[in-house]
């Protein structure tokens, strides 16, 4: 049995950065509420209606903080691209989004120090 095939289901409450818009340019913030294979709940807030407008069939990019309780150990995080499935509004005035994914990619919080510029590449063809 593949890993994709399982079937898996959780209520959460993490942390995460959407990117979204245009070349995915515009950064955002929310909250995964529910997470199931291939499918996630995310509660944002009224401040992106300024900035964003989700339909159904946009694509985003998430990072979902995971939680820690090692001391010295990187932050993780779970790195998916996804679609919006649907957008329901809520009664506060925010939004949730359901978002489908694949391929979910697990990674350490990678803390770059802004005064230091990019490495070049220096590969040739």
């Amino acid at each position: 049995m593949r890993i994709e095939d399982q079937v898996f289901s959780a209520k959460v409450d993490l942390p995460c950065k959407i990117f979204c818009g245009p070349g995915s340019a515009v950064e955002l913030s929310g909250t995964a509420t529910s997470i199931e294979t291939g499918r996630l709940q995310l509660d944002v807030g009224t401040l992106m209606h300024n900035v964003w407008h989700p339909v159904v069939g946009d694509s985003v990019k998430l990072e979902l903080s995971l939680p820690m309780d090692l001391g010295p150990a990187k932050t993780k995080y779970l790195s998916v691209r996804a679609r919006v499935a649907a957008v329901e509004p809520m009664p506060d005035g925010s939004q949730r989004l359901e978002l489908l994914f694949r391929r979910p990619v697990f990674r350490d919080r990678a803390e770059v120090n802004a005064a230091e510029p990019p490495a070049e590449s220096h590969w040739q063809m």
